[in-house]
C-alpha cells in the first residue's frame, strides 16, 4: 500500500451534501501512511493519516463524512488504524 493508493481509496469517499467525492472537492489536505509495528498480522500494516478540510460548519454533516472515511479504509487489509484531523471550514457559509 501506497499514499497513492490512499489517496485513490478516498475517491471513493463523498460529501455528504454536494455529493462529489473529497478528492475532487480539493478537501483532502494531505493523507500519507506510517508504518504499525504493533499490528498484528505477517502483513505490513499501516496508520492512515488523513488531513481534511471540513466541508461546512455542519457538525453531523462532518461527523458523517468522518465515519464513511474511517469505514472506507478500515476495509483495507493493509490499514490497521486511521486517524483523521479535521481543519475549519473556508467558507462558514454552508
Amino acid at each position: 500500500m501506497t499514499d497513492p493508493d490512499l489517496l485513490a481509496a478516498l475517491r471513493d469517499c463523498y460529501d455528504p451534501l454536494l455529493r462529489r467525492n473529497i478528492v475532487d472537492l480539493n478537501l483532502v489536505r494531505s493523507a500519507h501512511l506510517t508504518p504499525d509495528p504493533e499490528a498484528p498480522g505477517p502483513i505490513p500494516r499501516f496508520t492512515a493519516h488523513i488531513q481534511l478540510t471540513a466541508p461546512t460548519t455542519d457538525e453531523a454533516a462532518n461527523a458523517q463524512l468522518q465515519a464513511q472515511i474511517e469505514n472506507r479504509l478500515m476495509g483495507l487489509e493493509p490499514i490497521s488504524t486511521v486517524q483523521i484531523t479535521l481543519l475549519p471550514p473556508l467558507f462558514s457559509i454552508l
